[in-house]
């Protein structure tokens, strides 16, 4: 399954000791995030034109906050990216569009 953002640019964010504080105009919601919670809406920002696959987003992290794979850190990462679907930040898509072309 791959993902991509849905209008971070609008998105009104402060960091506060390490903390993320996400305001989301469209629905009048404020959202707290955890760095990697953070980083995971920057990457897939970054790339707003394409989407990316779990496996994608979790080497990405993983290389960021240079950690080491663990079985469950995808599990984690698919959570966060499903109720991050809930809240209305980022979207699940069938393929990546690019690759469709």
């Amino acid at each position: 399954m791959f993902w991509r953002s849905l209008d971070f640019t609008n998105l009104l964010v402060e960091e506060w000791e390490e903390e993320f504080i996400v305001f989301q105009p469209a629905s009048g919601k404020t959202h707290f995030l955890n760095k990697l919670g953070m980083q995971l809406l920057l990457e897939l920002d970054k790339h707003h034109q394409s989407a990316y696959s779990e496996d994608q987003i979790c080497q990405c992290l993983l290389e960021r906050f240079q950690l080491q794979s663990a079985p469950h850190f995808l599990q984690q990462v698919e959570k966060t990216l499903h109720r991050f679907e809930e809240l209305g930040l980022v979207e699940q898509v069938k393929q990546d569009p690019v690759s469709a072309r």
